[in-house]
Parts: C-alpha cells; sequence; structure tokens
C-alpha cells in the first residue's frame, strides 16, 4: 500500500544517457524546479533544465563554460534570494592564482549571463598547481548573504591561515577578511561554520595538541573551539568547548534568534568510532557561558535494538563484565532548529570496508563495500534538554557505487520529521517489522531493483515512528537518490529516481 501521509507527482520517463549524469536540484520557484546535470563528453559541459510544478520538463540548455581557449572548471550551481548563481574556477598559469567566477542564470532562458564577476582569488605562487586551494560556500537562512570561504594552500608547519568575503544576494561584496591563526595548519581542522543574517562568520573547528590524533596517551587530544568574525566591529571572539570527562567526538553548530549558540553532537567513552551518548549546549555570546547542557546516555536497550540475536548477546555480555558498550561508526549529519526553541539531531551508521583479492588471472582487485545503516534521532526541547532518542532501522550495503542509492531524505514538516530511504520490501512485507522496535529480522537494501521500495518513516514530536511504503508495489523497482533530494517550500520534497535505463523526477507534497 501506497503511504496515505504524501502525494506523488511524477515526471515522464527520460532514457539515461551515459555521457549525462544528474548533479544536483538547483533551485525552485512558482515556474518550477531547475536541475543541473554534466556532460561527460561534449564541447558544453553542463545542462541546465526547468520542470514545472507538475514535473513537466520545460527546457533542457546545453551551458559552455568559457569561450575558445579561456578553461575554467564548474564548481556548484546555488539559489539565493529567488536568483541562481553558477560558480566556476580558472587556474591562471601565469600568475600564479587560482581565482572563482560566479554569473547569473536567467531563469527564462536557462543560460548564464555574459557578466563574468570575479568573487575569490588564491595567490599559489610559492605552491605547485596540486596546491592551488579551493573555496567553499554558505548561504545565510534567510538568502540574503553568501559566505564564500577560501581553503588556502599550506606548507607543513605554517600556521592555519584562510580567507573570505561575504557578498549580498546581487553579488556585491560587503566585508572581506584574511585571518591568520596561532595554531600549525595540520593541528587545525575546520569542522563547521554558520552565517548569520546580518553577515556574521561562526567557525566551529577542532585544535589538536600534538598530533592529528583523537587520543594521545589514552587522553583526548583535541578541543572544540568556535569563533566569531563579525563585520560591524573589528573584533574576534573564542568560545571554548570544554566539558570535563566528557569526550567530544562530534559537534555541530547552529544560531537562534535569541543570540545564542547552539551545539549538538555525540560523546565517547572510548573515542571517535564509536558513541555513547548525545549532548546539547546553548552558549550566550556576550559572556561566553554556556548557559544550559544536557546529556543523555544511550541505554543498552537502545544500543542493542535492531541487532541480530547473536549481536545482542554478545554486547549484552560484554556489558555485563564491565567493558564499555557504544554504537559504532555514527556520523552526525543534521542539527536542526525546531520552531519552538528546541532541536533536532539526526545520525547515521556509515562506514566503508574495503576487500582486496587475487583473481583467477592473478591480478589484484578491490572491492569497496558502503554501508549506510540505522538512523538515530535526538530531540531536545526548548529549556536545552534532551527528552528522547530514538533508532529507526535500516540496512542498506551495496558495493562499488559510492552509496548513491543509500542514505536517507529528510523533510521537516510542521512538527513532524519525515525520513525518505530504499529499503528491502521484505522489511514490509514479510517481516512486518514496526519501525523503531526491532523486531524481526531486517532485511539488506542492496540495489537490487526487484526487491527494493523507497519507504517513509514519519516521527512526531513524541518519538513515535509509522512506516510505510511511499510507491505503490507497482513501482517498486524505482531507486531513489536520497541525497540528492531538495526540500523546495514547508512541505514539499523533490526526488530523482531511476528505473533500469530511465530517470524520472518527483515531487512529494505531505499531507
Amino acid at each position: 500500500m501506497q503511504s496515505d501521509k504524501v502525494h506523488l507527482t511524477w515526471g515522464e520517463d527520460q532514457p539515461i544517457s551515459r555521457k549525462i549524469v544528474f548533479d544536483d536540484i538547483i533551485g525552485s520557484d512558482e515556474s518550477g524546479i531547475y536541475i543541473l546535470k554534466r556532460v561527460l563528453k561534449g564541447s558544453s559541459p553542463l545542462l541546465i533544465e526547468q520542470y514545472s510544478a507538475q514535473m513537466a520538463l520545460q527546457k533542457s540548455v546545453p551551458v559552455r563554460i568559457g569561450k575558445n581557449k579561456e578553461q575554467r572548471e564548474f564548481q556548484y550551481g546555488v539559489q539565493i534570494n529567488g536568483q541562481i548563481l553558477l560558480f566556476t574556477t580558472k587556474l591562471d598559469k601565469k600568475t600564479k592564482t587560482n581565482l572563482l567566477f560566479a554569473q547569473t542564470i536567467d531563469k527564462k532562458t536557462l543560460k548564464p549571463s555574459s557578466k563574468l564577476i570575479k568573487v575569490g582569488i588564491i595567490d599559489y605562487s610559492d605552491r605547485s598547481k596540486k596546491t592551488s586551494g579551493s573555496f567553499t560556500y554558505k548561504i545565510s537562512s534567510d538568502e540574503k548573504r553568501i559566505l564564500i570561504y577560501y581553503n588556502l594552500p599550506y606548507q607543513k608547519g605554517e600556521n592555519e591561515k584562510f580567507s573570505y568575503h561575504i557578498f549580498d544576494s546581487e553579488l556585491n561584496l560587503l566585508w572581506e577578511k584574511s585571518i591568520s591563526l596561532p595554531y600549525k595548519n595540520e593541528l587545525f581542522k575546520v569542522v563547521d561554520y554558520e552565517i548569520t543574517k546580518a553577515g556574521d562568520l561562526f567557525l566551529l573547528s577542532q585544535i589538536f595538541k600534538e598530533k592529528t590524533k583523537a587520543k594521545l596517551n589514552g587522553k583526548p587530544n583535541y578541543r572544540y573551539q568556535i569563533t566569531s568574525y563579525t563585520s560591524i566591529v573589528e573584533e574576534v571572539k573564542e568560545y571554548p568547548i570544554i566539558l570535563k570527562d566528557q569526550f567530544l567526538t562530534d559537534m555541530k553548530i547552529a544560531l537562534n534568534d535569541n543570540g545564542e549558540i547552539i551545539c549538538g553532537g555525540f560523546y565517547s567513552n572510548n573515542g571517535t568510532f564509536s558513541i555513547k551518548g548525545s549532548y546539547f549546549l546553548k552558549i550566550n555570546l556576550e559572556s561566553k557561558n554556556i548557559v544550559s547542557k544536557s546529556f543523555k546516555e544511550f541505554g543498552l536497550d537502545f544500543i542493542t535494538q535492531n541487532m541480530t540475536d547473536k549481536e545482542k548477546r554478545k554486547t549484552t555480555k560484554r556489558e555485563a563484565i564491565g567493558k564499555d558498550v557504544e554504537l559504532y561508526q555514527y556520523d552526525l549529519n543534521d542539527l536542526v532548529l525546531r520552531e519552538d526553541g528546541g532541536a533536532i539531531l539526526v545520525g547515521e551508521q556509515y562506514f566503508v570496508r574495503v576487500a582486496t583479492y587475487n583473481d583467477s588471472q592473478g591480478s589484484i582487485k578491490t572491492t569497496y563495500h558502503y554501508y549506510y545503516n540505522d538512523i538515530i534521532v535526538i530531540s531536545i526541547n526548548a529549556a536545552g534538554q534532551i527528552d528522547w532518542a530514538e533508532k529507526i532501522a535500516k540496512r542498506q550495503h551495496t558495493i562499488n557505487d559510492e552509496g548513491l542509492y543509500s542514505s536517507y531524505s529528510l523533510a521537516l514538516v510542521d512538527d513532524k520529521l519525515n525520513f525518505i530511504f530504499n529499503d528491502n520490501i521484505k522489511n514490509l512485507v514479510a517481516s512486518k517489522i514496526t519501525a523503531g522496535k526491532g523486531k524481526g529480522v531486517i532485511y539488506d537494501f542492496t540495489r537490487n531493483a526487484k526487491s527494493s521500495l523507497a519507504v517513509l518513516v514519519q516521527v512526531d514530536s513524541d518519538g513515535r515512528q509509522v512506516k510505510e511504503a511511499l510507491f505503490n508495489i507497482r513501482d517498486a523497482e524505482l531507486l531513489i537518490r536520497p541525497k540528492v533530494s531538495n526540500q523546495i517550500s514547508n512541505n514539499e520534497l523533490v526526488i530523482y529516481s531511476q528505473k533500469r535505463k530511465m530517470e524520472r523526477f518527483g515531487k512529494i507534497t505531505f499531507k
């Protein structure tokens, strides 16, 4: 049965070309959806397509980058304040500079403007071409500011340096800054950054003591620190995150409307490869004090949830003899602020195993196994206390595909979290698993179209889960690409799917 919690609007099937690959959903407006594709062979390396609100293809326009011998490389396409921007880079061998350019895309013609705006430059004259630096970006929550962050080239032993520019939605430069920090580059790692509506930058970093190891002599070897750089006052503020007796393995940051830094993540007793529980902090911007904090240790029942009987017995035995029992290889993916002042943390078990062997001809072969398993969800209330933690049953194991069809899409609609991912049909039909309860055997999604089905797991504000088939069983052979979906409105999510040698775009409207 197809879920009655959503309405699905499908576009027409289109043949898949080996020369063209889907890249990203780069924008949307009342006219429809804008899609970017890469062309692997041909004079025009990009395609920009427009789809109607009913997901019907309206236009498909090839886009060239540069003219004649001008060599530029595509980086990313983004939408800011309703305008689509195309970013490209060029390595100037004569001046040994790495240049970042932006062009606006005309939504009527889907062609880039002839006006090329230079928005970034990295001088690598004392470096080789391989260390010419790179650029990343971040858009403010109101889509009126865009940060261009410079990952500068460096040599071992040098202090950490970085630069950034902040532009408005029309690409007018608001302010820029170059920073040199008193930390060796190899001992400093940028983890996350946020840009405020005013254009201020908050940088989350890991600072290592001696070597870039999580532990040294059995003790944590790094600390987290938040640093703010403001446009109005030439002042740098540092917010060191110091929590005694807690090894913080993961952290993300956000800024709420009350002038507080929100931090959330996982902690461990053993290191960075496993987690024992979750934490949540609120930090006052002016005083730099932690105004509220909460921790929640994952109990044995939570840790063993969705395990096989053999795994449960082994884990229970370890705890009985006094050994630490933790969840293995979970990444913190999302920190979502709620309208009521609370927040949601979302993590997923992810790891890669590499198998090397000799084939019948004596040649060495390598196989990459990608695992995307259970999702964990932690809810924090408006007072900053952790209410509950839940686990969503998921098993995804694919080979040599970089996990293209694994992981999940997340849409926050009102007070409900909606997770969409590819699953094994048996998990809905044969074993009748109740999502989150871990009953029965959990079968792997293996990218076999005939045994796969996209599912919707809806989690309400109290942590209750409902799991249903997203598609009708007739469409079971559709494989969605969850990681490249895009929530385009309060209750709409655009997805991309494939079926045999055909591709299809769809829009999910949550009721």
